[in-house]
């Protein structure tokens, strides 16, 4: 009996010790604020006030502050991963669908045509506007939409999960009627990729976006489209013109990341090098920075991402290339139009870049008002055709 005591005692002691010390290095290490591996913003030091210590919010907001910031949370998270990928073998790992094809993991749903049908007219209706107030200010406005891999690749999803298909396929049909109807530029790049066969090489097997094919096509049809629309003959790139290289760096993708990069890929990136250099000047933000659109790794070891493409997500990018012969673009998106623009700046004069998200020195039409671009371009993937959030709003 004294020796299950004893044991017991010591078992409490241990338990307890561990506690301690988990909280002691919680409280005392360094916090960051991101992520890296789930992609996202970790829940900030609560602010204590009146109201959120009478509505409960300030502790519930501190046990999120603890969960985000335990000792060791990274390497239990890579732990669970491991087993769920590797010994339990789930389908579904973190919101990853795992299999050739890392997609994203999607809720059952019921689609709500009505619903879809009103939020496409509110959608176009704000679209239509814009296109407007763009040609009051001496521009011509274009809508880019790209699917996203896990639209693109839908048929890929076992049987037993929701693809999403039933979804986009009703809010395409809807939008491009209302588009039409409103005589809105408007460019699908699902559409394209279809008509060309359904390429397998257009977007990654391990991230959301695109790669460096499917974005130098999306370039290649809006350009041609421009031309063709306006009889302009602006320089468009082809592969005659570009020297392809593939870097030799491990790629880490959006999905593959989510899951600790933990599976096995060959998967790589690339870029596309001009063969005739045209010189540039770039800020960002305002503050000049390296003529490039590459963010390149110091050496091939190094594990690299997709915001190689312009160093990432900018709130404001300016590219100058002193030929003023052509005309000014204007590109507004999020991180799909990245590709794109390490491309885009060679057929103009001058390439503005602004993502709404993060840009807020003003509205999209004040910097319209201000700059009055030529061109205007507004690239957005398939999930946030209806949204009129971010960069789906311009007043």
């Amino acid at each position: 009996m004294k020796l299950q005591k004893a044991a017991n005692i010591f078992f409490i002691l241990c338990f307890l010790g561990f506690l301690y010390i988990g909280m002691m290095v919680t409280i005392i290490k360094p916090k960051a604020a991101d992520s890296y591996f789930e992609n996202r913003t970790l829940a900030a030091l609560p602010v204590l006030s009146k109201a959120s210590f009478l509505n409960g919010s300030w502790f519930a907001d501190w046990e999120t502050y603890l969960k985000d910031h335990a000792a060791g949370r990274t390497s239990l998270l890579k732990a669970g991963t491991y087993i769920d990928l590797f010994v339990l073998k789930r389908p579904v790992v973190n919101d990853i669908v795992v299999g050739k094809l890392l997609l994203s993991y999607n809720e059952y749903e019921t689609v709500d045509s009505a619903a879809i049908a009103e939020q496409s007219k509110q959608s176009t209706d704000n679209l239509s506007a814009l296109s407007q107030y763009v040609e009051n200010n001496g521009g011509i406005f274009y809508y880019v939409a790209v699917s996203g891999q896990s639209p693109y690749d839908s048929n890929a999803y076992p049987a037993y999960l929701n693809s999403h298909e039933d979804y986009y396929k009703t809010v395409l049909r809807y939008f491009k009627a209302d588009m039409s109807e409103r005589s809105v530029n408007f460019i699908d790049m699902g559409d394209v990729f279809n008509r060309i066969g359904h390429p397998d090489n257009v977007y990654f097997a391990s991230d959301h976006h695109f790669t460096f094919d499917g974005a130098m096509l999306t370039y290649q049809t809006l350009m041609n489209k421009v031309n063709s629309d306006h009889h302009l003959a602006l320089p468009v790139l082809t592969s005659q013109d570009i020297t392809i290289k593939e870097l030799e760096n491990p790629f880490l993708g959006s999905r593959m990341r989510k899951l600790f990069n933990l599976l096995r890929t060959d998967e790589k990136l690339k870029i596309g090098i001009l063969n005739k250099d045209i010189p540039f000047t770039r800020t960002n933000n305002g503050n000049v920075i390296p003529s490039q659109v590459y963010a390149l790794p110091d050496n091939v070891s190094e594990t690299v991402n997709y915001t190689v493409y312009m160093g990432g997500d900018i709130a404001e990018t300016v590219i100058n290339t002193n030929r003023p012969s052509l005309p000014n673009v204007l590109i507004v998106g999020d991180s799909y139009t990245n590709a794109v623009e390490c491309l885009l700046y060679t057929s103009f004069n001058e390439m503005r870049s602004i993502d709404l998200r993060w840009y807020t020195d003003k509205s999209l039409a004040d910097y319209i008002k201000d700059y009055k671009p030529d061109v205007v371009i507004l690239l957005r993937d398939y999930s946030v055709l209806l949204s009129l959030d971010g960069n789906g709003t311009w007043h």
